[in-house]
């Protein structure tokens, strides 16, 4: 692939794109489509067109990226930001607010917010929210724009929805006018704002499912142009997964009723959040030298390299963090409830993070009868994790058991989560990287496939009731 280094370099440098591992295959495929289309061969002849065509250049960046998208994807974060956040917003008397889908690619996510928006607040949505899209990819704007899809962007959405929002088009399916009109879009370089601006300040930037296309520095500088265009008080989500890799320093991690969002550094702590702050800086402050026994260390450092000492404290930190999780572990094993939860709170104060930790102290929470919290444990751990399906079957044991009110679909998702992760991987761990999964593997699927045949059916029988 060195005959393809000045490609990436160019989209490097225009767009941040990071080309490497499976996107060079498609790299491969967008020089081939430029060659055939220019009738060129020679490298420094097709940069030199791509640098001068802007309209070519777009044609080809549009091959790089990978527009796998479908509506209302992780809906907690969405239900969250629909039914919590932005109520509260308005009550404080704000509005319109402002929602802006960052690399918002054929316009589902948007539309999707559009949908939970016009349900929950009518005709009054247009008028106190205002939407907009944008992405690099020209050719798929024009996509969101026709607001026309087909089967698989459907995939998680609910028929109701389906058949309240959208019409049958030349054996495709068309949003209704309403909100297709209600939404914008324009072209938008996450590298450069003020190329094609997207407006703004933006109440809510959603920059989700897109940093996998980033490596670190250029996620950095993507959180630097994105803080510029997000309100003091706004907020910023991404997806489930791009958590940890977008928890950079720019933005202030919180979290609410499990959903996990980034703010100003220096915004203050409101009734909307009411929740924690993280930050992977605050875990290297614990043992921090005290100033008066520091010439007492002094000969110590003068004998080693100061990375040498580093890697050294940071090895013994990840040792004694493993070896009381499974001091947690045994706690739990031997009915020591009160003891274990004493512990896990601590280490989840040094280790927000730790799956291994989340899983046993929603166990312990379980056992401890606070079927409350013990969700937000399973359901932190499933954010840091998705294929934890440890986490993904006592999330659904709380509802099945009765020890929070029941939600046949949750259950049959969480349940359904844990057939899917484990046919996939009958051996999985679920992600634990300490302590052993609370039960077999196929003890696991066994059991979910059992339970998820009874709410399936459940479901069935509920919806015949209520069609008669």
């Amino acid at each position: 692939m060195s005959a393809f280094a000045p490609f990436k370099t160019l989209v490097y440098k225009r767009c941040g794109l990071h080309l490497e591992g499976l996107a060079e295959a498609r790299l491969l495929r967008a020089v081939t489509s430029l060659q055939a289309i220019t009738e060129l061969t020679d490298t420094t002849q097709l940069l030199d067109k791509l640098t001068s065509d802007p309209t070519l250049f777009d044609q080809f960046v549009s091959q790089l990226t990978v527009n796998e998208t479908y509506f209302c994807r992780e809906p907690d974060a969405l239900n969250w930001l629909v039914n919590a956040y932005l109520p509260q917003r308005l009550a404080a008397g704000e509005a319109p607010l402002s929602i802006f889908s960052a690399g918002c690619s054929s316009g589902e996510e948007p539309y999707s917010v559009a949908m939970l928006l016009y349900e929950r607040f009518g005709e009054r949505a247009r008028t106190l929210f205002n939407l907009s899209g944008g992405d690099l990819d020209h050719q798929v704007l024009v996509k969101a724009r026709q607001a026309v899809y087909g089967g698989m962007a459907f995939r998680a959405l609910s028929p109701t929805f389906k058949a309240r929002y959208f019409s049958p088009y030349e054996g495709r399916f068309k949003l209704n006018e309403a909100l297709r009109q209600w939404v914008t879009f324009r072209p938008f370089n996450l590298l450069s704002t003020n190329e094609n601006s997207p407006g703004g300040p933006f109440d809510v930037i959603l920059f989700r499912n897109v940093s996998i296309y980033f490596d670190e520095p250029t996620r950095r500088r993507i959180h630097q142009q994105l803080s510029q265009l997000l309100k003091p008080n706004g907020i910023l989500l991404c997806g489930v997964t791009e958590i940890l890799g977008n928890d950079l320093g720019i933005f202030e991690l919180a979290e609410a009723q499990g959903v996990f969002y980034f703010r100003s550094a220096k915004q203050p702590a409101t009734s909307t959040a009411a929740s924690p702050t993280f930050s992977w800086l605050d875990m290297g402050n614990k043992g921090d030298v005290s100033v008066e026994n520091s010439d007492q260390l002094a000969s110590t450092v003068d004998d080693k390299p100061a990375a040498s000492l580093e890697q050294e404290t940071k090895n013994e930190k990840a040792a004694s963090f493993t070896q009381q999780l499974h001091t947690a572990h045994q706690l739990l094993n031997q009915n020591a409830f009160d003891e274990a939860a004493s512990l896990l709170k601590t280490l989840l104060t040094q280790q927000p993070w730790s799956v291994d930790a989340l899983v046993l102290a929603g166990l312990v929470a379980r056992w401890q009868q606070q079927p409350r919290i013990a969700r937000e444990h399973f359901k932190r751990a499933i954010y840091v994790m998705p294929e934890c399906w440890p986490a993904h079957f006592y999330l659904a044991e709380l509802y099945r058991q009765g020890e929070l009110t029941d939600e046949p679909l949750q259950r049959q998702r969480r349940y359904a989560g844990v057939v899917r992760l484990l046919s996939a991987d009958p051996s999985s761990n679920g992600g634990l990287g300490t302590i052993a999964p609370p039960l077999p593997p196929g003890d696991a699927r066994f059991l979910a496939e059992r339970h998820l045949k009874a709410v399936n059916t459940t479901l069935a029988t509920s919806s015949d009731s209520q069609g008669v």
